[in-house]
């Protein structure tokens, strides 16, 4: 039987080789389908608003949009929800130009420049990296060409809105109840993403701030798996025969790579129920496995479903209407039975939301219904 981690592994030869990630039928009574949490819990008597009324102008349009690349499973069904919300605006949307840099900060500079030379309306821009981008968004900007961010952002606030889930909410509430778990006292590998890319450094700098307030809470190290299941594996294989028995939690900044670091237990010799308690977001595997190897585990969504809505945005921001400066989705928060903790309380159970018989690298929360394959999608999007 192929392990999880090769199982995986497939995600990353992009969408030919994904596979089938269809959407279950799954009970939404426990779900959460209110207003983003992160919207009615902010503090502030006021949010962030952009007048976009300097943009506003007649359809049809031209959308290009610069991805970072197609490096995972959550990226491929990011960008069918894009391509799915523009095939269903083909009104309004004229052309949408997509072009894939392959994870390669040069390569997103140059296809930005190429994007603002063929003259588009609109910008969506999912960043490589913050700091490289930067400029290139800027030059957008400069040039009167409204710049939605979406899932990656750059550094500066030098764009329209930011289309994201919560990576701040993500990140303290992996460490919040990770804390808790341990009762204040241990110590945690952070195993986090991408070196440089805001959805990992947005997630691990709130968690940072949560693990300094509990004195005996001791960050060992951070490593970086790139999103991938087969070097979070490689990665925590290195840090269990650096430390072992020492590490008593895994702070994971998304499932792509959780399944990876539990393997590198179960093969070091953890067995069930002893393996230190993870955190995950979004992918099948890891539930999967925390349900068999009773592993206790968090999960908070990043739902891959924000592409399509970064094109609704597109559509609100050339029509002139104001829209917030940080546009948040709504995310799933669960737990393994029995392990709620003070600050993490949820209805929902991992039980409630993984399928036990579908793939390993499902999206559970790609929202694109239920006969959903990225190996055969196809739509019939405006090019």
């Amino acid at each position: 039987m192929k392990s999880v981690t090769r199982r995986l592994a497939l995600a990353f030869a992009g969408a030919a080789g994904v596979a089938a990630l269809a959407m279950p039928v799954l009970a939404q009574s426990k779900f959460y389908e209110g207003a983003p949490r992160t919207y009615l819990y902010n503090p502030d008597t006021e949010v962030c608003f952009k007048d976009t009324s300097q943009y506003k102008k007649d359809g049809p349009y031209v959308i290009g949009f610069s991805n970072a690349g197609l490096g995972d499973s959550w990226r491929v069904v990011m960008l069918h929800s894009l391509q799915k919300a523009a095939a269903e605006h083909k009104g309004k949307i004229s052309k949408l130009i997509i072009t894939d840099a392959g994870h390669d900060d040069a390569k997103q500079v140059a296809d930005i420049q190429d994007l603002i030379s063929r003259g588009v309306d609109l910008l969506i821009v999912s960043a490589n990296t913050q700091q490289a981008l930067d400029p290139a968004v800027q030059q957008a900007m400069a040039q009167g060409i409204p710049v939605v961010m979406m899932d990656r952002r750059v550094a500066s606030d030098d764009f329209v809105t930011f289309v994201t889930a919560s990576d701040a909410m993500m990140g303290r509430l992996f460490a919040q109840w990770i804390a808790e778990k341990l009762n204040g006292k241990g110590n945690v590998i952070m195993l986090a993403g991408q070196a440089g890319s805001s959805p990992s450094e947005n997630r691990e700098k709130p968690a940072r701030e949560v693990f300094a307030q509990y004195p005996g809470i001791k960050v060992l190290e951070t490593v970086y798996s790139d999103w991938s299941p087969v070097k979070g594996k490689q990665v925590m294989q290195a840090m269990i025969a650096k430390y072992g028995k020492e590490i008593n939690a895994v702070w994971s900044a998304h499932g792509l790579q959780t399944p990876g670091s539990i393997e590198a237990f179960i093969e070091a010799g953890y067995k069930d129920g002893e393996i230190p308690p993870h955190t995950t977001a979004d992918v099948n595997g890891p539930l999967q496995m925390a349900i068999q190897h009773k592993v206790p585990m968090l999960e908070v969504g990043y739902p891959p479903a924000m592409g399509g809505v970064s094109v609704n945005v597109a559509l609100q921001v050339l029509a002139g209407a104001p829209v917030p400066c940080i546009y948040t989705i709504n995310s799933q928060i669960a737990v393994s039975e029995g392990d709620e903790t003070p600050s993490i309380q949820t209805s929902l159970r991992l039980t409630d939301m993984v399928v036990p018989n579908g793939p390993a690298d499902m999206l559970i929360t790609g929202g694109m219904g239920a006969d959903y394959d990225p190996k055969t999608f196809k739509v019939d999007y405006p090019q």
